[in-house]
């Protein structure tokens, strides 16, 4: 039986409703039995790493964010390594257990994948599952999925669902300006950034 798997890495600084809905609909659309939701520890490309706060509060977001969806769980694969975490090393890693592996992203990723480390090996050892935010017309990602399968054979599909709107820089900005961010959290993650006063 193929061992398949789906991974959903990023900061998740803090997870959203936008990145569940992207589990969600990857796991509707694509039939993934399983998919781990992987925050990264020391992320290489971040513009800012003092706005990070602790993995294990990103952690604990994580875990009252997806607990109701018996299809996800957290992984600390990422936090638990030492150094920047590439993608292409998390991968070789999940290789040795799982024989099919999808990557959720969001589209706008598709632009800088050619930036990230080895990104040959990233594209042809998992299938990208694309999510647009706002930010590129359907013409747009079809052009760019078509040249990244051209030029580096890769696998790449688009999640069919209603643009994200929400992103976790807005959501840590209207946090610091004491503004709402109702249906933009899940509300007992949203109460744990309260408690502990994250983001202000």
């Amino acid at each position: 039986m193929e061992r398949i798997i789906g991974i959903m890495g990023g900061t998740f600084n803090p997870i959203h409703l936008g990145h569940i809905q992207i589990a969600v609909k990857a796991h509707e659309q694509f039939n993934i039995p399983h998919i781990l939701v992987m925050p990264s520890g020391q992320p290489s490309s971040y513009k800012d790493t003092s706005v990070i706060v602790d993995a294990i509060h990103r952690c604990a977001m994580i875990e009252l964010s997806i607990k109701k969806y018996p299809y996800m769980s957290l992984s600390t694969m990422e936090i638990e390594r030492t150094g920047p975490t590439f993608t292409s090393d998390t991968l070789k890693i999940l290789k040795n257990s799982y024989d099919y592996i999808y990557f959720l992203i969001g589209a706008d990723s598709l632009y800088a994948l050619e930036t990230w480390h080895d990104p040959e090996y990233v594209m042809t050892n998992c299938h990208i599952l694309a999510a647009n935010r706002d930010n590129h017309t359907k013409t747009q990602l079809d052009n760019r999925i078509e040249y990244l399968k051209k030029t580096y054979n890769a696998n790449i599909s688009l999640i069919s669902m209603d643009n994200v709107y929400i992103s976790s820089s807005d959501i840590r900005q209207r946090i610091k300006q004491h503004l709402p961010v109702d249906n933009m959290l899940n509300k007992e993650a949203e109460q744990y950034i309260l408690d502990n006063h994250l983001y202000c």
